[in-house]
């Protein structure tokens, strides 16, 4: 495919070394120091503004099967998007921070003529909002159209999973245990297996099964919750979980926004205050929580405050985080959780790219999980030890009909079966070539 990527930051450079491999990537970036950095990939790149007519006529944009605005400015991102859609571009994706442009975290077929549009910022809302409502999750993926999820959750001490025999956890006849990550390597549990706390589990059931979830991994209920940080993530976050029976409080520093959400969020108790005051997180009781969120514009204020919630007893931190290369050191230390916007934006966008019957593409502890739907009649009816499937690729899960059947090397294809395959990313080219 010929893609034209419009941005070198985090996101477009990432992108741009993971695509260059199969495909012809030109991108475009205004920043000199990134346009340097982009162009020691296999890339072709255009210094200048995406936005301008004369620098999408030298991309040759019209001839561009995906069109990709990642800059870090929403209304460049907008406007090259419709110039690209105008001038013949077959799919056009963009990205935008302020949530002012879309209701939802992703829109498709936008009535303005955009193929998908993300908000990162909304998309982080909606996962951290999930992960509260399920004590123990780390991270939840929709696959099947929104009947079937994915759920990464992580033993927790002294819950009914620790030392625990899966077979006897009784999980319903649809929710299945994947795989378990321990000790740096991913398993293929089997009944026997005997889970511990620290593991690190992927889930998949039917999505209304999963709320059946709750009090085996961790604790059954989440009654309190303290976000800090008012911005756009935090006050989502808050709105969203003040609907339900949860005791929710948002802490801001900023006295005009404290004023300001006060009559927009009638079931969140907003209080103005220094999170990092540890006299203060004392007085408020920060320390009795069932979940702490840091969603300041901070990194390292959200790690701070993580770190102080957790010491004075919080149960479960959550924490965003901008910078990609934090995630892991952030929960090295001891953040339950670190969630990161780009993220959001890069997976979307590979699932997007991925052909054929790839649906949707999701990562785990640093392994791909991909969605192949059974299309090809010439597979129906082989069994999955005849699959030339790369050596580290797993089937994990086999979704058929309103059935998640665990696979076994004699269970032989239907037509229209959906199957979760953990791969290396670098194997997905080879798994979708099977499946064509």
């Amino acid at each position: 495919m010929r893609i034209v990527i419009a941005g070198a930051g985090e996101v477009g450079y990432s992108l741009a070394m993971s695509l260059a491999s199969n495909h012809d990537v030109i991108v475009i970036e205004k920043d000199y120091s990134r346009y340097e950095r982009v162009s020691e990939l296999d890339v072709v790149t255009i210094q200048g503004n995406a936005a301008n007519s004369k620098i999408l006529k030298e991309a040759e944009v019209e001839k561009a099967d995906v069109f990709l605005a990642v800059t870090g400015n929403d209304e460049a991102n907008l406007l090259s998007g419709l110039a690209a859609k105008k001038v013949g571009a077959k799919n056009v994706i963009v990205r935008v921070e302020n949530p002012e442009y879309v209701e939802k975290p992703i829109v498709r077929d936008h009535p303005l003529g955009f193929d998908v549009i993300l908000c990162p910022q909304l998309a982080l809302a909606h996962e951290a909002a999930r992960l509260i409502g399920i004590p123990g999750a780390i991270e939840i993926v929709t696959f099947s159209g929104g009947r079937v999820e994915m759920i990464e959750l992580q033993v927790m001490k002294n819950s009914r999973a620790d030392g625990t025999k899966i077979r006897d956890l009784n999980l319903p006849p649809n929710v299945i245990i994947t795989s378990v990550y321990r000790n740096g390597e991913i398993e293929i549990p089997r009944g026997d297996t005997v889970l511990r706390a620290g593991d690190r589990v992927a889930v998949v059931g039917r999505t209304e099964d999963i709320e059946a979830l709750k009090g085996v991994f961790g604790p059954p209920v989440t009654r309190r919750v303290v976000i800090f940080g008012a911005g756009t993530i935090g006050s989502y976050i808050a709105r969203i979980l003040g609907k339900g029976r949860m005791s929710v409080k948002l802490i801001e520093s900023s006295m005009e926004k404290c004023e300001s959400l006060s009559a927009e969020l009638e079931n969140v108790k907003i209080v103005c205050g220094d999170a990092t005051d540890l006299e203060f997180l004392v007085e408020e009781e920060v320390g009795k929580s069932d979940a702490v969120v840091a969603t300041t514009e901070s990194d390292e204020k959200n790690l701070l405050i993580s770190l102080l919630s957790k010491n004075l007893g919080a149960r479960t931190a959550i924490a965003k985080v901008e910078k990609r290369e934090y995630v892991k050191l952030f929960e090295a230390v001891g953040v339950d959780v670190a969630l990161n916007p780009r993220s959001v934006t890069y997976h979307e966008v590979n699932k997007l790219l991925r052909r054929m019957q790839i649906e949707t593409v999701a990562e785990i502890e640093g392994t791909a999980v991909i969605e192949v739907v059974v299309k090809n009649p010439k597979l129906v009816g082989k069994s999955f030890k005849e699959l030339d499937l790369p050596e580290d690729a797993i089937i994990g899960t086999v979704v058929r009909r309103e059935e998640c059947l665990i696979p076994r090397g004699d269970t032989r294809l239907e037509l229209n079966d959906r199957l979760l395959v953990f791969a290396r990313w670098d194997e997905i080219e080879k798994i979708e070539e099977i499946f064509e």
